[in-house]
């Protein structure tokens, strides 16, 4: 953590609250600022330095990870949410009332997979308690 520049302090920040506001760039800038600033007379500690170094680059690889995530996370609901169309499911509407019915399609949103029934109910992934095989007809 970089805890001052020359003699102005700044306000110290945890690693979670770091993945969520500093960027690589914003890091960097800190840093050059640091070593700029800094009282020649005593220079920053060289294990100081490969101490942010290190946090500079755990921070990127936590950003890259988070980003390969959110990206599976994306395409498992969408195969998911693929192999429900033809199946019977049971599910919560978006006013929490159970309901049942067979998915005719899949409409992908901002917010996930919606799932429109063949009544027209459309039931957001998320809300599905169970997938089944429809009845067979009796015809």
């Amino acid at each position: 953590m970089i805890e001052s520049v020359g003699s102005a302090p700044i306000a110290t920040t945890s690693t979670e609250s770091a993945l969520g506001q500093l960027d690589s760039n914003a890091f960097l800038k800190l840093l050059v600022a640091q070593m700029k600033f800094q009282n020649p007379l005593a220079p920053t500690d060289a294990t100081a330095m490969l101490e942010q170094t290190a946090q500079f680059t755990t921070v990127e690889t936590l950003q890259a990870i988070s980003e390969t995530n959110q990206a599976l996370l994306g395409f498992q609901q969408t195969t998911l949410a693929m192999g429900t169309v033809g199946k019977e499911i049971h599910a919560y509407t978006v006013h929490g009332t159970q309901i049942t019915g067979v998915v005719d399609t899949v409409r992908f949103t901002a917010d996930g997979p919606m799932l429109e029934l063949e009544s027209g109910v459309e039931i957001p992934l998320a809300n599905v308690i169970e997938v089944s095989t429809p009845p067979a007809d009796e015809s």
